[in-house]
């Protein structure tokens, strides 16, 4: 058993990450989102839960952002696009593309999301973020990714297109 307390540094249980807010309420229009986050040298994983309403506002980041939606569904706005997703579909961010979500239902959306390089950059993140690393790769350092959040971007526009044409615009 290693000092921190699992059988080795390059693994935990999901039940054992503890959770942070992904996305802080001053960057929302409503809703709250949860998530456990662990990390490696050059990706992230994290499983985010988006309760009803949740609604972000548009952001980037410069890492690619692979999503799989474990439970639920939301709508993903990608730059003047945007689509509908449901339980066991995937999907793909572009690196610094424009991107935001918006959960309609009334149940919560689940996605497992890997972030490379890793998501681990906004301020809070890396005090709940769990670094599955030996200690020679902990001292070398991880380069994580931040969020910016642009305010120039017609989000109305873009969401009122696209939900009326779920399937995608």
């Amino acid at each position: 058993m290693h000092a921190n307390g699992r059988p080795s540094p390059l693994m935990i249980r999901l039940d054992d990450v503890p959770e942070t807010v992904l996305v802080p309420a001053t960057h929302l229009s409503g809703g709250s989102i949860g998530a456990k986050i662990a990390y490696g040298k050059d990706a992230s994983i994290i499983v985010a839960t988006r309760q009803p309403g949740y609604h972000s506002k548009p952001h980037l980041h410069d890492a690619e952002q692979l999503n799989y939606v474990l439970a639920g569904e939301l709508y993903v706005f990608i730059d003047d696009t945007g689509f509908l997703v449901k339980t066991g579909d995937l999907f793909r961010v572009p690196r610094n593309a424009v991107h935001w979500s918006w959960v309609q239902g009334t149940t919560p959306c689940v996605l497992l999301e890997v972030h490379a390089p890793p998501l681990i950059g906004d301020p809070g993140i890396a005090d709940t973020a769990v670094a599955l690393m030996s200690d020679a790769e902990k001292d070398a350092g991880v380069a994580g990714i931040g969020s910016d959040w642009p305010r120039d971007v017609d989000q109305a526009s873009v969401e009122r297109r696209v939900m009326r044409n779920p399937t995608g615009a």
